[in-house]
């Protein structure tokens, strides 16, 4: 392999991470595994992609703001139902929530935006994710240094798990969301209720002090 076919393909793990990240990670721990590359080489190359583009997100959602999430393609980089749940971990866990994003499918590109959008201080940020992908990173090189391509498999669950999590957690959400609607409606019937009942007791009694009125008469 020339120098040239090698340098690109360090530049495409470089700007892979950005768009599909397991799928960079995995290539580069793959390319290593089989000794195509020195290991510090595709290591180094997605480190500083995956670095350099959680810094970006942070970035534009910092200096944004909220309007930010208006964004179509925002929205459909992270849906606003995940930004909500990542604030509140962000609120409890600050900065150990954005490394340990780096281990949890779904999680770190909601915790980024929100990172940026509550203006976390960025030396902590680039800590924070600095930490987080070199431990990604040195987890994913350790398994197929041990596992060798049979690694690849544990990728495969990761994804089959986030699944089967993103499906029954739709499902659970979607029956909390009509259960709460329910109880909600029926809380208002009643409160209807209770006005009417009220509203028509002061009629009636107003009603009745009239007549009296009128016998007084």
């Amino acid at each position: 392999m020339t120098g040239y076919e090698k340098d690109l393909i360090l530049a495409g793990l470089f700007f892979g991470v950005a768009i599909n990240e397991d799928t960079a990670v995995v290539s580069g721990a793959l390319l290593s595994c089989n000794h195509v590359l020195p290991a510090w080489q595709p290591f180094l190359a997605c480190f500083l992609g995956m670095w350099s583009s959680d810094f970006a997100i942070y970035a534009i959602c910092s200096f944004g703001g909220p309007q930010v999430l208006r964004n179509g393609f925002v929205r459909r980089l992270v849906a606003p139902e995940k930004v909500d749940i990542a604030s509140r971990w962000f609120e409890h866990y600050g900065g150990f929530a954005v490394v340990f994003s780096r281990f949890i499918l779904g999680t770190r590109t909601a915790l980024l935006v929100v990172s940026g959008l509550m203006k976390y201080p960025a030396l902590r940020f680039l800590m924070a994710t600095f930490l987080g992908g070199i431990g990604w990173l040195l987890l994913v090189y350790l398994l197929f240094a041990i596992l060798g391509t049979g690694a690849t498999v544990l990728f495969g669950m990761r994804w089959i798990a986030a699944l089967v999590m993103f499906f029954f957690g739709g499902a659970a959400t979607a029956v909390i969301a009509t259960r709460s609607r329910r109880v909600r409606a029926q809380r208002h019937f009643h409160h209807r209720g209770a006005q009417d009942t009220k509203r028509n007791g002061s009629i009636d009694s107003a009603q009745e002090n009239r007549c009296n009125q009128a016998d007084l008469s």
